[in-house]
């Protein structure tokens, strides 16, 4: 191919141009002292500045969100801090206060004091950082709290601020009013016992809060100590208490001396021996058991056993006699001992106690004495006096003496029967469970009680219940008069089956309950109180105010569940603190590292360029000097 002028012209112009361009970046490099100044002087190391640029920028951004955070997080801990001391302030109000050296004035004051806590506390829940509120969600340019007369209302909403702190973690920047004024702290009447009685009509299914009893679980068993007897009892066909009380005496009949009801408590079922002349002894009596329970003198334990001249002399130990039967045996040895016959010891004509009879003829004209005067026991054994053909005893007036035991069940546990009966006795609390059916005058172990209107405040809005109705009858009756006065509340039966509970429906306004007309059924019913911490303020003043101490000294319990929820949420507060300043560290020595990648892809190094430029300019200079000498003009270049 052949090389043309104009082709040296214009490939030397290219080289030209080149190395001026060359000269040019290096001088551009040197100036800015950065090594890229646009994509095209490296687009591999434009594209890691880029990335590199990326994680910079929110490197600044998660700092930024931390400081953010931070000061609000400040705000948190300085108002949960002072709140929990209002709180606690509240507490030693309402503990010394139930105390009933106060009286109404004091109360009064005391109640004054606890109104200045509770404006403390709104202040606090409606305070603000740079005019945005801390407690309102996400509606943070409204107040959160709405207090009025009868309750507070939240008027913020449910809005969680999440913030990112790093590049994998965030976290919750604020904290909702809403969760923590009018979290439920506990729940009223959920621990109340409205005692249920027992009646002919309660199912043994009710029986222990629902538990029932096993009446198919073998047989009851039943002891006569006095008259060594046994009684087994089946009760499997029961399916009431009536029914339990039917079957138990219909086996035991009327010969037993032994009956079961129910108690007049209505709490249980109640053993009730008969106690009388119609109890008869036997061998098998404890002497223990004689004279009403009171017992035989066994101290010294004898008898002086003699005749009117005296021939007859002696006395007869019965010191370790436990039962008649040892008694018979003991003095009717010492008789015979004595070689006398014809005389011997056995029952009264009634059965009842011991009679000493004297078949001889003529009698010996025999005398039972006692063998001092300090000693009791032929006395206590119903046999002191003259013998003569039949010295009858007096009724022994034994205590009754029933052991009742289970035989190959639990039945006898389970419907509260074991023990030992020895007078009316009632037998362990079954605790019936209180269902929809159950009437009021059922509670209070049958003997009912004196109700009337409850008062019930839901944020600013007020409902009277009225529960001495003659429509209120059943529980249901209460539940459905609770659930219908027009509040967003739920009344039903508690978890333990032993009385009514109310919870809210809406979690964003306080709730209180309180008596109504003088009157102190909500107090009676377990259902008095405020479920949350703010209710618990109000309801502690208005308590003060009417001077009822026993109301005071329950909500105090509620002032130590609301310091412990503040503590907490200082304490997430906290530990947010500390993930935060975690987070800081670790995002300051990221930044540090990434401005080291950044300085080792951008920056250029100087003294390297300054080399290079000086080469550069020399070969730039060349270049002109090459060109000069190639593009040297003619004579011709000027003709035209």
């Amino acid at each position: 191919m052949r090389i043309t002028s104009q082709m040296l012209i214009d490939r030397t112009g290219f080289d030209l141009a080149k190395s001026l361009g060359r000269y040019a970046r290096t001088e551009i490099m040197m100036s800015t002292g950065r090594r890229i100044n646009t994509p095209s002087d490296d687009p591999i190391g434009t594209q890691h500045d880029l990335t590199l640029r990326t994680r910079q920028n929110a490197i600044t951004q998660y700092k930024a969100n931390i400081h953010l955070a931070g000061n609000w997080m400040s705000s948190y801990d300085s108002g949960l801090g002072d709140l929990k001391n209002i709180y606690s302030s509240a507490k030693e109000v309402a503990i010394s206060m139930a105390n009933d050296t106060y009286d109404a004035t004091a109360r009064e004051a005391a109640a004054e004091e606890i109104e200045s806590l509770f404006q403390q506390v709104l202040e606090i829940a409606n305070g603000n950082v740079d005019g945005r509120h801390l407690y309102s969600g996400f509606r943070t340019r409204t107040k959160p709290l709405e207090a009025a007369a009868n309750g507070v209302v939240y008027m913020g909403d449910r809005g969680v601020i999440n913030l990112d702190i790093n590049f994998s973690g965030r976290i919750v920047s604020n904290i909702n009013g809403g969760d923590l004024f009018f979290k439920q702290l506990t729940t009223l009447g959920g621990d109340s016992d409205l005692n249920v009685g027992m009646t002919g009509d309660t199912l043994l299914a009710d029986l222990h809060l629902g538990a029932g009893a096993a009446v198919n679980s073998g047989t009851v068993e039943v002891f006569d100590a006095n008259r060594n007897l046994t009684y087994s009892l089946d009760v499997s066909g029961a399916v009431t208490a009536q029914d339990v009380v039917d079957a138990v005496n219909a086996q035991l009949g009327a010969a037993s001396n032994l009956s079961l009801a129910i108690s007049e408590t209505g709490a249980s079922f109640a053993w009730i021996p008969v106690i009388g002349a119609s109890n008869t002894v036997t061998d098998d009596t404890p002497l223990a058991n004689l004279n009403g329970g009171n017992g035989v003198q066994l101290d010294p334990g004898k008898l002086l056993i003699h005749n009117g001249n005296g021939s007859i002399y002696f006395e007869a130990s019965i010191g370790s006699a436990n039962t008649l039967g040892e008694v018979r045996t003991a003095i009717n040895d010492a008789l015979s001992a004595q070689g006398i016959t014809g005389v011997s010891v056995g029952w009264n004509s009634t059965g009842t106690g011991l009679a000493v009879t004297d078949s001889n003829s003529p009698p010996l004209g025999l005398f039972i004495e006692e063998v001092s005067n300090l000693s009791t026991t032929a006395t206590d054994l119903g046999i002191f006096g003259s013998v003569g053909s039949l010295l009858e005893g007096r009724d022994l007036r034994p205590q009754a003496e029933f052991v009742i035991t289970d035989a190959g069940g639990t039945v006898g546990t389970d419907l509260g029967l074991l023990g030992t009966i020895r007078h009316e006795s009632a037998g362990l609390d079954l605790d019936p469970r209180l269902t929809l059916d159950t009437r009021l005058t059922w509670l209070n172990n049958t003997s009912g009680f004196d109700l009337g209107r409850i008062k019930i405040s839901q944020g600013n809005e007020i409902a009277y219940v009225d529960l001495s109705s003659s429509a209120v009858v059943t529980v249901a009756d209460a539940i459905k008069a609770i659930n219908g006065c027009g509040l967003a509340v739920t009344a039903e039966i508690n978890a333990a089956g032993t009385g009514l509970q109310i919870t809210p429906i809406l979690t964003d306004r306080t709730l209180i309950i309180e008596d109504a007309d003088d009157t102190d059924t909500a107090s009676t019913l377990g259902l008095a109180g405020s479920p949350d911490m703010l209710g618990s303020m109000m309801l502690l003043a208005t308590a003060l105010h009417n001077n009822d101490r026993g109301l005071a000294e329950k909500l105090n319990g509620n002032m130590e569940s609301a310091m412990s929820e503040l503590l907490s949420a200082r304490a997430s507060v906290g530990a947010k603190v500390i993930r935060m300043e975690t987070s800081l560290n670790g995002l300051e020595s990221a930044e540090t590292e990434v401005a080291k990648l950044l300085s080792e892809v951008e920056d250029a190094d100087i003294t390297a360029l300054a080399t290079q430029l000086a080469k550069e300019e020399y070969m730039y200079q060349a270049a002109l000097v090459a060109v000069a000498k190639a593009l040297q003009p003619s004579l011709l270049d000027f003709l035209d």
